[in-house]
């Protein structure tokens, strides 16, 4: 790239116009001048990124035109990365190494260029502005039933793609299974512990969100007793659960695929989904997708359209799936589903501190105390209570 910047405020139109060009899938574009507007989005982050819109000015063929990139600066290490086990800016990584060229075309990714430069911590991404296809879906609506099998096509025909693909899914610095047992779970018992032992982590995230060192301990206490022992337990003793798991096949996963993180757009091939915010993308079953995306939805005909998202997995692969333990893991992810968010939401209320409107808390609890139910269910069922 010409004259590389080493800071936002050092980029020229040189250096953004092989950027744009490439967005834009025009050679010939040149940017002739642009803007740095800062943080310009109104949603909710957890993490300690920035965020910039680059509206720009360009010509090609002799004609002057205008569009816009988005810039996420990223920081070295946040409690978010920290908690997920992202010690090398998985995304970044794997823009770098084209592990987004494989995936099919009836996905869509944002990425357009990243800059990985750790010895100097330079961690930027380069996206296209997918909002109006997110807008499309609807990040906080539940999506008519045509489109929801529509993205559980796409969905099924992205993990048939890396299904069992070893080579691909087994590199050390994806999202593994184990991640969130060494840091996110390690941080849960530590603060059960009373902090007396904690692993460097456990300490770096409490320094960032006090808040859950407030949270942890009251919804634990919140809990019935036979309850809380068997939420306990799953973050004490996770080697039952992972060993099941991880006898069964592999994938790549996105692991954060809800509507927050989702568009739907129209092609002269049809329908496309657009996925954004892979920085948790990782080896595991593919259900643990389809959980975190059937529970955004919460449908009524679970099991039809389950059925559906294998009936599909099954025409990528070429052959059929044992569905028995398909089913077997999907029961399993939705365990791990509520560990990871389920008790995160629930620690946020149960947390007067945590930063989180007042207005939403009762909706809230009211729905991470419905899932708990269900979740302990589960844990009986497969005897990890």
């Amino acid at each position: 790239m010409p004259n590389e910047p080493t800071t936002v405020d050092a980029i020229t139109a040189e250096y953004l116009t092989p950027i744009a060009a490439k967005m834009l899938g025009d050679e010939d574009a040149v940017v002739t001048t642009f803007e740095l507007i800062y943080d310009p989005f109104e949603f909710p982050r957890f993490g300690e990124k920035q965020f910039y819109l680059i509206p720009f000015h360009y010509t090609s063929k002799g004609k002057q035109s205008q569009s816009h990139l988005i810039l996420r600066v990223m920081p070295r290490m946040d409690a978010v990365m920290m908690l997920t086990g992202d010690t090398e800016h998985r995304e970044l990584k794997a823009f770098q190494r084209g592990f987004f060229d494989g995936v099919p075309d009836t996905f869509h990714h944002p990425y357009v260029h990243v800059v990985l430069r750790p010895e100097i911590d330079q961690y930027w991404a380069f996206l296209e502005d997918l909002r109006p296809q997110m807008e499309a879906l609807g990040m906080n609506e539940k999506a008519p039933e045509p489109v929801v099998r529509t993205i559980l096509s796409h969905l099924a025909a992205f993990h048939a793609r890396f299904w069992e693909k070893h080579e691909i899914i087994d590199q050390p610095w994806l999202m593994s299974l184990r991640q969130p047992v060494n840091y996110f779970y390690r941080t849960i018992t530590d603060i059960l512990d009373g902090m007396q032992d904690p692993a460097e982590s456990s300490t770096y995230v409490i320094e960032r969100w006090p808040w859950l060192a407030e949270g942890v301990p009251n919804m634990m206490d919140s809990l019935a007793p036979a309850t809380r022992a068997a939420v306990e337990k799953l973050y004490r003793e996770p080697e039952p659960l992972l060993k099941i798991v991880e006898s069964m096949p592999m994938t790549l996963c996105h692991y954060d695929f809800d509507n927050r993180n989702l568009g739907i757009e129209d092609t002269p091939n049809g329908k496309r989904t657009v996925v954004i915010d892979w920085e948790i993308l990782g080896r595991g079953i593919s259900s643990s997708d389809v959980v975190r995306f059937m529970v955004y939805h919460n449908p009524e005909n679970v099991e039809e359209l389950l059925d559906h998202y294998l009936d599909a997995l099954e025409r990528g692969l070429g052959q059929q799936v044992d569905r028995q333990q398909w089913l077997l893991g999907y029961d399993l992810a939705a365990i791990a589903e509520f560990q990871m968010r389920g008790v995160l939401f629930g620690i946020m209320v149960n947390a007067p501190s945590a930063p989180i409107p007042d207005e939403m808390r009762p909706m809230m609890k009211e729905r991470v105390f419905g899932d708990i139910g269900y979740v302990e269910s589960l844990v009986r069922k497969h005897n990890l209570a």
